[in-house]
């Protein structure tokens, strides 16, 4: 007959896996975490899929809240707090047209672990009202999926050093009449993380142009930012730019970074004789390329999801940060809010 010996691991007021030990070697079981989707039925059925050969989620349902069958005659959802018995831990899918805020407060005051698919969370208020009831709960909240996550990104991240100049080009529709903030949270959430963090400063001064070219709506988005450690930034963004197009070039002291997530690739260029600062401002791109040499770095491949699961494993059982979190949602908000100012003060139609 096996002996055991149980052990309950407490995180904020929600239980870990638990853990069975069996006197047997190398041998422990865990006791999956129930886990619920925040999504349509499709989505839930996709989730299962990606959850199917995994040994501490278990799929136990799925709750849709763009669903009338969900919400009260003002639009207010229902059942918050039987939602939250129902499950350790809650995924929500990016495609969710509708996040309340009281549910996501809810399940973070009670200690639920949260999985969200994207930058999902726009209003600043909410986010630090989230970022207080995490301190206090302990719960992980875990943004996933992000363009900072990717193996591009994590690939560049250990060769890029000290950036001094960050260009980044994408293209992408252009914002409805009256919509330029929902636009601009949607097509560059992502992006303006990924240059928050590869910048590694804090922000000095913005300036937001659009560009009106074929229309009555803005074709091109022209976004400057200054750091405080003197690294500049330069947004390209808009149907302006070439079909296809979305890449990021970064300049250090000796090397060119560039990254192209249409591509998948980077390539790194060095100068051939090791000389001095790269004078990108004064030559054109194509003069610099003749004096640099080309690396072209393999980029570590890896299943996304698979890996973000594994990590929000990980940042349950040991109270880790998730590589992307409440923080950078904040960070991503705040400088959003800034570029909308910037551009909507001057011109009014956007």
């Amino acid at each position: 007959m096996l002996e055991t010996d149980k052990f309950y691991f407490v995180h904020g007021n929600a239980f870990l896996p638990q853990v069975t030990k069996i006197s047997e070697p190398n041998l422990i079981i865990y006791m999956k975490l129930k886990t619920v989707i925040i999504g349509t039925h499709r989505k839930a059925e996709i989730f299962t899929h990606l959850l199917q050969d995994n040994n501490t989620f278990q799929f136990s349902g799925y709750y849709d809240p763009d669903s009338e069958l969900n919400a009260d005659g003002a639009g207010n959802l229902l059942y918050a707090f039987e939602l939250a018995e129902k499950a350790d831990v809650f995924i929500i899918d990016r495609h969710v047209h509708y996040i309340d805020a009281s549910l996501l407060e809810n399940l973070t005051r009670l200690g639920k672990h949260i999985l969200i698919d994207g930058f999902l969370i726009q209003d600043n208020r909410i986010t630090e009202q989230l970022i207080r009831l995490h301190a206090e709960s302990g719960n992980c909240f875990h943004v996933a999926n992000t363009l900072y996550n990717k193996p591009l990104c994590t690939t560049a991240s250990q060769f890029v050093r000290k950036p001094r100049f960050i260009k980044l080009e994408k293209e992408c529709r252009p914002p409805a009449p009256g919509g330029f903030e929902t636009w601009l949270f949607r097509e560059l959430a992502q992006d303006l993380d990924l240059v928050i963090r590869t910048a590694q400063s804090g922000i000095r001064d913005v300036s937001a142009r659009p560009l009106f070219l074929f229309g009555k709506n803005p074709d091109l988005l022209n976004i400057h930012i200054e750091f405080d450690n003197d690294s500049v930034c330069h947004i390209s963004a808009g149907r302006a730019i070439e079909p296809g197009t979305h890449r990021v070039k970064i300049y250090q002291q000796d090397k060119l970074f560039s990254l192209d997530f249409a591509e998948n690739t980077l390539n790194e260029y060095r100068q051939i004789e090791n000389k001095d600062q790269l004078s990108f401002l004064e030559e054109t791109e194509s003069q610099q390329q003749q004096e640099l040499t080309l690396i072209q770095r393999p980029v570590i491949p890896f299943d996304v999801w698979k890996m973000e699961f594994r990590n929000l494993e990980e940042n349950i059982a040991k109270g880790l940060t998730p590589l992307t979190s409440l923080e950078n949602i904040l960070e991503v908000n705040k400088l959003a809010s800034l570029i909308t100012e910037k551009v909507q003060r001057r011109y009014h139609e956007v």
